[in-house]
């Protein structure tokens, strides 16, 4: 079983506290809002959990005596482009008036925020290539340059 780096232990450990926040902060009262919101209010949760994780990395890799060499590569971290993807889709469901009127009781925006935050923990460790096409894991990839070009 892989040990867990103190960052990892640190994110475990706020999930369940953001996720009590979350429940003592909506109770059970109902909220009204468009789909689209829901969407990529929904999508944004783990995107800013991976930016205060990467923010987190960068500090880290800059107080490292020997930092690692950096290499190109035309990939996009997993957590990102479906963040960046479902972000949009919401924006889009909402500004071409497509999306619909939504009630979400506090339980459900409580699940929403835990499923998210747990889906951004589960895929932060995963990037894809796009030529070559491939889907791999790699733990800390702050040292991969995003490139259009090789």
């Amino acid at each position: 079983m892989p040990r867990f780096t103190p960052v990892e232990k640190f994110e475990l450990a706020a999930i369940p506290v953001a996720v009590a926040l979350t429940y003592f902060l909506t109770g059970e009262r109902i909220l009204r809002t468009e789909l689209g919101y829901v969407i990529a209010g929904s999508a944004l949760l783990p995107l800013l959990q991976g930016f205060c994780r990467d923010l987190w990395l960068l500090r880290e890799a800059r107080r490292a005596v020997s930092p690692a060499a950096a290499r190109s590569a035309r990939c996009m971290c997993v957590e990102s482009a479906l963040g960046l993807s479902t972000i949009l889709a919401g924006g889009a469901l909402t500004l071409t008036g497509l999306s619909r009127p939504v009630e979400l009781s506090g339980p459900m925006v409580v699940g929403l925020v835990a499923g998210g935050l747990i889906a951004g923990f589960l895929l932060k460790d995963f990037v894809f290539e796009w030529f070559p096409w491939k889907l791999y894991r790699e733990k800390n990839h702050t040292g991969v340059q995003f490139t259009w070009r090789k």
